[in-house]
């Protein structure tokens, strides 16, 4: 686990310096680079030691010199694949992954990804073929950013390492500000800033002579052809093969832990990784004084079983000093308001461990939104899900008050009443956005000129990139499987797996997910919808699962999200904070935002329900303090 930084065309030490250094975070244990003799290419590397300590230093190149390699993140096979190319005549001097894809890479060429495990971001050098090659993992955990001009090509593993090499890249996107809006982060692979892009997962690309020659897949999610499988087999595949991942993501020369909340995720995660771990397994569950967000008795239960070295941290947030630091960590607006609890839990479990396994994955993979129930019983609806029918439910929809929360059942009926007014193929889309949708855009002010390319419609209709390239994907699926192929494709990457690799590497932790392993996720992929979802029961899989692993209270426990106190917190804690930031005379919300219509928001003279209201105030108040903390504080203000 590091960061790296590159440059390609011209490279100066200093610059590459500057870049590297700038992810000192991600990687405090080690610096180094390597520049080519000729200045054509250079790549930097900070270093979290987790694997060969003493050895596995990068960069890394063959024996001839002509392969250099440079990567975040880690292959959990590399046992395997040394002992693989040991026997094909390769010599391997370190313990370390890193060679092992340096040699592999001999053998595959540009394939080399598809024969890893893990999660990555790498950067590969041919000297041969005078080729740069990026790769990103098949997932998204690992991010891998760059900025592309005639002069040169710039890449790292946060924005801020691209820009502390200077230059003209800060100009504002302004379709990525309309998206964060919407989405409550930027939308891949386009970033705050028009000259950055993000390499998308699963993706490779590759550089020759100054052009990217292409950028392509090396795999993407399929969910056809199916499994022919019962419940109880499908079971058992899945309970195997996590386990497998589990194991594998076991293998480190540091200590390793788990987060531990009160769902069933991350329960089932701990309760394998506790069989499989040598010794005594490190468990950290964070908790609040309110108990509305307090999972710890949940957690101490599946400690309690498995023996765990548990650690409970009550945390007493100063939020008006922490946010603005939380903030700047993500370079890019950032919206999910868990972000405020993760960057607790990755502060807290950096205390005791260097690496730790969480259950990230399992909504998106096994139907752990109550969205997918809605989705599957508006296609059982036969006639009354019709085109005819639309308006009728689009006026029912307009006509029935607004729910006063997200997680009620008349929040269920009313969204499932919405969703019925859209044709199929835009409900993902619609019941996914949770910030502002379109008209609350219109009203703040997006479509008079303050964003210009734009078109109207904003990003939650069909014209919208992201949407478009996921239907383009995920054609002729069916309802469930479209939904979550959907979710897997924007905010899994976009903005769940950013959370956790920001807040993790801000304090130089290393987190892994095995249900995330691309094995697992393929084998979920092809089951039967009707073994995902049978029911009204999220995770009916997991849940049969779980009570082979967990307390019967835990597996009865009704779902939460990763939550913090966030309407508390606006009205009392960050009153002043959020009232002069959001309002403030100068920075992007001026610029941009309807101030008579931003004060109606802050007061609430709409009405709207707490939960909504919180929701949408919390994204132009992190809007303003990214505003604070990255935009204005690096240079003046950029242009739009």
């Amino acid at each position: 686990m590091c960061g790296i930084a590159g440059i390609y065309g011209g490279v100066e030490r200093n610059r590459l310096k500057s870049m590297t250094s700038a992810l000192r975070h991600r990687g405090p244990d080690d610096e180094t680079y390597w520049i080519h003799p000729q200045g054509i290419v250079g790549f930097g590397h900070r270093r979290l030691s987790i694997i060969d300590l003493e050895c596995g230093r990068q960069p890394m190149m063959n024996e001839d010199g002509n392969v250099v390699v440079v990567f975040n993140g880690e292959i959990y096979n590399y046992r395997e694949l040394r002992e693989e190319l040991r026997s094909r005549g390769h010599t391997l001097t370190t313990q370390s992954d890193t060679e092992a894809i340096v040699h592999l890479y001999e053998e595959c060429g540009v394939d080399v990804a598809k024969k890893l495990r893990g999660m990555f971001a790498i950067a590969i050098w041919d000297d041969r073929e005078r080729q740069l090659i990026l790769i990103r993992d098949r997932a998204g955990k690992k991010p891998l950013y760059y900025c592309s001009s005639d002069a040169e090509f710039l890449f790292a593993s946060e924005i801020k390492g691209i820009v502390a090499a200077g230059g003209k890249n800060r100009d504002l996107n302004p379709r990525a500000i309309r998206g964060y809006l919407a989405w409550g982060a930027v939308p891949a692979p386009e970033t705050i800033y028009r000259e950055v892009r993000v390499l998308r997962p699963g993706h490779v690309l590759v550089m020759r002579d100054g052009h990217v020659i292409r950028e392509v897949p090396y795999w993407q999610l399929r969910f056809v052809p199916k499994t022919s499988v019962s419940r109880g087999d499908a079971i058992a595949r899945i309970d195997a093969k996590l386990r497998e991942a589990v194991r594998l993501r076991l293998r480190s020369d540091v200590p390793v832990g788990t987060f531990l909340s009160g769902g069933i995720d991350s329960g089932i995660i701990t309760a394998m990784a506790s069989q499989e771990h040598p010794g005594r397994l490190t468990t950290i569950t964070i908790g609040f004084e309110d108990a509305a967000f307090d999972e710890r008795p949940l957690a101490k239960q599946v400690a309690d079983r498995y023996g765990t070295d548990h650690q409970e941290i009550v945390v007493r947030p100063n939020v008006a000093e922490d946010l603005p630091r939380i903030a700047a960590a993500y370079d890019q607006p950032f919206g999910d308001s868990s972000a405020v609890p993760s960057y607790y839990v990755a502060k807290a479990a950096r205390q005791f461990v260097k690496v730790v396994l969480n259950g990230d994955g399992g909504d998106e993979l096994f139907a752990g939104y109550r969205r997918y129930i809605a989705g599957r019983l508006a296609d059982r609806l036969g006639p009354l899900d019709s085109a005819a029918l639309r308006p009728l439910w689009s006026l029912m929809s307009w006509a029935l008050p607004t729910p006063r929360g997200f997680r009620t059942g008349y929040a269920f009926a009313h969204r499932l009443i919405r969703g019925l007014s859209l044709p199929a193929d835009r409900r993902a889309a619609a019941w996914t956005v949770d910030g502002f949708d379109q008209t609350a855009l219109h009203t703040l002010g997006m479509s008079n000129g303050g964003l210009p390319g734009i078109p109207d419609g904003g990003p939650i209709n069909n014209d919208d990139p992201l949407v478009r390239a996921a239907l383009a994907e995920l054609g002729g699926l069916g309802p469930l499987d479209s939904m979550l192929g959907f979710d897997f494709l924007t905010i899994l990457p976009n903005d769940l797996l950013v959370k956790m690799d920001i807040a993790t590497m801000a304090h130089s932790l290393e987190a892994r997910s095995p249900m995330l392993d691309h094995e697992l996720i393929e084998l979920a992929a092809t089951l039967p919808e009707s073994l995902k979802l049978s029911g009204f029961s999220t995770k009916p899989l997991l849940r049969s699962l779980a009570a082979k692993y967990l307390p019967e209270e835990v597996c009865r426990a009704p779902k939460r999200g990763f939550e913090a106190p966030v309407t508390r917190w606006l009205k009392e804690e960050l009153h002043d904070m959020v009232t002069d930031t959001i309002l403030s005379q100068r920075g992007l919300i001026r610029e941009l935002l309807d101030r008579t219509v931003v004060e109606g928001l802050l007061e609430n003279r709409s009405g709207l329900d707490p939960a909504r209201w919180s929701r949408r105030v919390w994204l132009l108040f992190m809007l303003g303090l990214w505003d604070v903390q990255v935009r204005r504080a690096v240079e003046p203000a950029a242009a739009l």
